[in-house]
């Protein structure tokens, strides 16, 4: 087993091994202060509607960030983008919050934080441009296992939370979020290098911005080569739109949302330590789902490993909506479905884009998935804004939608997937 361990492990290498050996730094921060920010802001004086105008505003700054994305990564570098929007998107926000005594402070927060779209697609490039098609799929989950482990720790911060009160345990969370992000994010951008295909695509980009018409062209030309790319190649072209449609549910109803750790208390009546608890019930499924099942999906098994995501992923939205409020054991029991679905169903998803796309347009590709998934996330996250108040299990309707689209986009290719495997 542990030779088994360390081979798999031995797959990391280069930009990769450094992404993933500086990520506990950056996640175990991030899950504290995102998993308590909502209830923070209401407590602020926010309120429920402005939550959901908070999450709107959100995803309208990130489609615009997601359109700059590929010409910005290709112009800056991957690397040196991954620095820049990083300081910017997660370092900086958490101080935003900490002076927070306004919603214009956070919606300023808010729409830095979704500059995180450019800054996610500098980092999935640099991460896994120079490793092999399997070490992409190790990184991947490697990324989500560490998210993951860090969210288990989430007892530990409602046990803060209980002692010292959401107001001051949040304040401590946020600003150490912005001083240990910032340490992180300047060590790990000097031992990273910039990859052959970023250097390739910035010689090409700046090589066309000697006028306007060429500094035009260069913002459309990423994507450009995508559309191209995908055009013939609808294998791709499915598993793209698989990920615009896994976005779309995961900015919405995960613990990435701001209506995740709310919705443990209006619609399931649980008090701020029980949401704690299901918070690390949720992780702790994402966990399981990623060291024991996610290993058993190479590229050959990848198609299957998303349909059974997607399966018990609907169960999992089943189950969270039927739940009777205060019922704390069957709340258990739903979050960890839930959470067994996601896990599964994030890494197989993305590891499928990563090796079913080529290089040189992976910059467009990723940027244009994640403008798309923020075009359509503009009018869902609205639709559930207006919904959730009448009834709060519209948010796991509408993302129930989004895995049923999952599911369809790669049942159109799976014949020919299984044709040239």
């Amino acid at each position: 087993m542990i030779k088994g361990i360390r081979n798999y492990l031995g797959r990391l290498k280069g930009n990769s091994a450094v992404c993933i050996g500086a990520h506990p730094f950056w996640a175990i921060p991030y899950m504290f202060y995102t998993y308590y920010i909502s209830l923070y802001l209401l407590e602020k004086g926010i309120s429920d509607e402005q939550l959901g105008s908070l999450m709107v505003a959100g995803t309208v700054a990130a489609t615009l960030f997601s359109f700059l994305a590929a010409p910005v990564v290709d112009y800056l570098g991957r690397r040196k983008a991954t620095l820049i929007f990083d300081l910017l998107s997660s370092a900086l926000p958490p101080l935003l919050y900490f002076f927070t005594e306004s919603f214009p402070m956070a919606l300023l927060a808010m729409v830095l934080f979704n500059a995180n779209r450019i800054m996610s697609v500098a980092y999935y490039l640099v991460m896994i441009e120079d490793a092999e098609d399997e070490g992409r799929i190790v990184a991947f989950n490697l990324f989500n296992i560490i998210s993951v482990v860090a969210g288990l720790l989430l007892p530990l911060g409602g046990l803060l939370t209980n002692g010292l009160g959401l107001l001051k345990a949040e304040r401590i969370f946020l600003l150490s979020s912005f001083i240990l992000m910032t340490a992180m994010i300047l060590l790990r951008h000097r031992l990273l290098k910039e990859t052959a295909v970023g250097e390739r695509a910035r010689k090409k980009i700046r090589e066309e911005e000697q006028s306007l018409k060429g500094l035009l062209k260069g913002l459309w030309m990423p994507y450009q080569d995508a559309f191209r790319f995908l055009l013939k190649n609808p294998v791709a072209r499915a598993f793209t739109l698989a990920n615009v449609f896994f976005c779309v549910y995961m900015n919405l109803g995960t613990n990435y949302s701001l209506y995740f750790v709310p919705y443990f208390a209006d619609r399931m009546g649980m008090n701020t330590m029980e949401t704690s608890v299901l918070g690390s019930v949720y992780y702790g499924g994402m966990l399981a789902a990623m060291v024991f099942i996610n290993p058993l999906f190479g590229k050959k098994t990848l198609v299957k490993g998303i349909l059974l995501s997607c399966a018990a992923t609907l169960i999992g939205f089943a189950l969270m909506i039927w739940v009777p409020g205060g019922v704390f054991s069957l709340a258990l029991l739903a979050t960890a479905v839930l959470a067994l679905g996601y896990g599964s169903l994030k890494s197989s998803v993305e590891g499928a884009l990563a090796v079913y796309t080529e290089g040189e347009y992976r910059s467009g590709i990723y940027s244009l998935a994640n403008l798309l998934s923020s075009g359509i996330g503009v009018l869902v996250t609205a639709l559930c804004a207006a919904l959730y108040g009448r009834f709060a299990g519209w948010l796991y309707i509408l993302c129930g939608g989004m895995v049923l689209l999952v599911l369809a986009s790669i049942l159109s290719v799976r014949k020919k997937i299984n044709e040239t495997e």
